[in-house]
Formats: C-alpha cells, sequence, structure tokens
C-alpha cells in the first residue's frame, strides 16, 4: 500500500511498495508515457505529455525482468527447501481392469 509521506521542506511525497512500483512500471510501458505515484499523466512546461525515452523504457523493462527473474529464483529455492516425498510401492502387479480367471 502506498504511503504518503511529508518531507522536512514540508514537500507531500507518495512512496510506492515494490508490487506497486512494478505495476506502475509496467503501465507506464504499456501507454509509453510518464506516470506519477499518484497515478496522475507527467506533463511538460508547455502542457503537453510526458513521453518514455528509449533509456527510461529499457529501464523500466529491465526493473521488469529483474523482478521476475527474482520470483523465479525464490520459487526454485523454495522448491529444493521442502523435503523430498518417498512413495510406496505396492506389492504385486496393478492391472487397472477386472481380474478374469478361465
Amino acid at each position: 500500500m502506498a504511503v504518503k509521506v511529508t518531507s522536512r521542506s514540508g514537500k507531500t511525497v507518495t512512496l510506492l511498495n515494490p508490487s506497486e512500483k512494478g505495476r506502475k512500471a509496467a503501465a507506464e510501458l504499456k501507454a509509453g508515457i510518464k506516470c506519477t505515484n499518484d497515478h496522475k499523466v507527467k506533463r511538460n512546461a508547455d502542457g503537453s505529455v510526458q513521453r518514455l525515452t528509449k533509456n527510461e523504457r529499457a529501464w523500466r523493462a529491465g526493473y521488469l525482468t529483474a523482478r521476475s527473474d527474482s520470483a523465479k529464483a525464490w520459487k526454485s529455492q523454495q522448491k529444493k527447501a521442502q523435503p523430498k516425498r518417498t512413495t510406496k510401492k505396492s506389492a504385486g502387479r496393478k492391472t487397472g481392469g477386472t481380474r478374469m480367471s478361465f
């Protein structure tokens, strides 16, 4: 959940948690424009919408890739940390059908 903080100078700033930051980066990449942490479109001095540059697009894409890589690594570690299950081997052979005698 985003937190609003007032700085020493009296300016109020919105801080995002990592999941919100990732959603913001994805939304900005999809739309191709910059947004504030309060979900408002950023504008230039003349009032036009600020577009993302190639470097800004690359940074946001890299951020999202790093988040997904980190999540995959965590899931892999969790999978390795769980104890392995042992299966019981049944005595005899299962045919799966009915037993017929002639």
